[in-house]
């Protein structure tokens, strides 16, 4: 009789196993708050999103435009979860690539580089146009910067013919622009004389070291590897201009006539003339809406900040960084399109608001004929249908469906229905003499106003409200 029933067993075993509920209480008391605080958290904080941009090397312009971006994106980073994180690459042909192969997620690219990429054409000759394209800004303008060497003789464009050139590595953005100078000056590789190969990084010590005679760079300015040549080594800057410069401009649009203004760097004392391309900040199609827009609205928030992070920036402004690019801009770079607002009052139905002003009218007539004084109230309400459609509707209503007394002018009534909150129906189901309130008659059949109870001044009716469209 003493021994406890099968069915309760588990549960006086529970209850004789204190320590059990003393943990499963401990570990409410921790996993309670920690719950509730995850709850709370803001979703990206738990799902951050992460941008890499591919730059260009150390000592140019696209390597600081890519860290001034990353920059004003990480300072507010707690706020729209976006981090951003800048690449050195060898510049607009390898970020291309490694776009495509989804290693980056933006990338700064030359205009000229950009168009062919689009169309299958240049160095892209053999591939299919590439349409994931897509445009976010136009940034800073990239001069084609011709440089000789201190000892070289060479002081106009045409003097480089038969000399010692360089025209950028094989596969970068700088000889796809120096090459679409040498098809319009009609030079070949061969025009030129043979040169010393350098690595990559050091192809132009050889304007220093006297194994080079000129060579090309594509640069925005001012820019440090520029300024170190012509500072350490006395290199001077050429002219590029000419007749053959100006063909060149009016067939290629993505060419736009530039100088490099005058005492920029050491033994520069005037601008010099040439042209140049734009660096363009370019992603996929595939890249998110929200995360475009993040950087939009960073970027147009901050701009002057943005400009002041590096020289070359500072012309920027928000029209030329939005101008009409190689490719389509991103969807993510404008404001989804929302409907036309409605302009029918929320207290009147669609038929209501579309009725015909002579139904008005005739209502207001047979109203009239009711109320004995069919030619005041014919006047007053012809009157309003020229200056207050919309509170004709209203005044019809009321005189159709309740009498009026010949004490009560129906100009009265028309000033009291006024175009506001108040529905025409509610006007109806007043009694008469509140309706009316104590405007006075207007015995010469004016159209309605409105009186200042304080002064009795009369005052023109308020007009129709109309709904704002908001600015996109």
């Amino acid at each position: 009789m003493g021994l406890t029933h099968p069915f309760y067993q588990p549960l006086t075993r529970l209850i004789m196993l204190p320590s059990a509920l003393h943990h499963l209480s401990t570990l409410s008391r921790f996993a309670l708050p920690l719950l509730a605080a995850a709850l709370v958290l803001p979703l990206h904080a738990t799902t951050p999103s992460y941008l890499t941009i591919g730059t260009g090397a150390l000592n140019g312009v696209y390597y600081p435009a890519g860290g001034a971006i990353c920059r004003l994106l990480n300072a507010d980073s707690a706020n729209h979860g976006l981090h951003c994180a800048v690449q050195s690459t060898s510049g607009s042909l390898t970020n291309l690539k490694e776009l495509n192969q989804g290693k980056i997620q933006l990338v700064l690219v030359q205009s000229d580089v950009v168009h062919h990429a689009a169309k299958g054409t240049g160095p892209f000759v053999g591939l299919p146009p590439n349409d994931r394209l897509r445009s976010l800004f136009r940034l800073h303008q990239e001069s084609l910067t011709l440089i000789a060497s201190a000892n070289s003789n060479i002081s106009t464009l045409t003097d480089i013919e038969g000399k010692r050139v360089d025209l950028g590595n094989p596969g970068s953005g700088e000889r796809v622009t120096s090459q679409a100078l040498l098809d319009a000056m009609g030079w070949q590789e061969s025009s030129f004389a043979p040169v010393i190969p350098s690595s990559i990084n050091n192809r132009l010590e050889g304007l220093c070291d006297g194994t080079l005679d000129a060579a090309f760079m594509v640069a925005g300015h001012p820019n440090q590897r520029i300024g170190d040549l012509t500072g350490r080594c006395q290199a001077r800057i050429i002219p590029i201009e000419g007749e053959q410069i100006d063909r060149l401009l009016k067939t290629l649009p993505y060419y736009q006539r530039s100088h490099i203004s005058a005492n920029l760097y050491p033994g520069q004392p005037s601008d010099v003339n040439t042209f140049a391309v734009t660096a363009e900040l370019i992603a996929l199609d595939s890249l998110p809406d929200t995360e475009v827009r993040t950087v939009r609205d960073v970027l147009t928030a901050r701009l002057k900040q943005f400009t002041r992070l590096h020289p070359a920036l500072t012309p920027l402004t928000l029209d030329s960084m939005q101008a009409k690019a190689e490719v389509p801009h991103h969807p993510g770079m404008e404001d989804a399109v929302l409907p036309p607002p409605s302009l029918i009052p929320e207290s009147l139905t669609p038929e209501e608001s579309a009725g015909p002003a002579t139904t008005a009218a005739q209502s207001a007539q047979s109203a009239a004929q009711t109320t004995g004084d069919g030619a005041a109230a014919l006047t007053a309400t012809s009157e309003a249908l020229a200056t207050q459609p919309t509170a004709v509707e209203s005044v019809s209503t009321a005189l159709a469906t309740q009498a009026v007394t010949v004490d009560a002018p129906s100009d009265a009534v028309a000033t009291q229905a006024v175009t506001t909150d108040a529905p025409s129906a509610a006007v109806a189901t007043q009694p008469t003499s509140s309706a009316l309130g104590s405007a006075p008659a207007d015995t010469q059949g004016a159209a309605p106003s409105a009186t200042n109870g304080s002064d009795g001044v009369h005052q023109p009716l308020p007009a129709t409200p109309s709904a704002s469209v908001p600015v996109q």
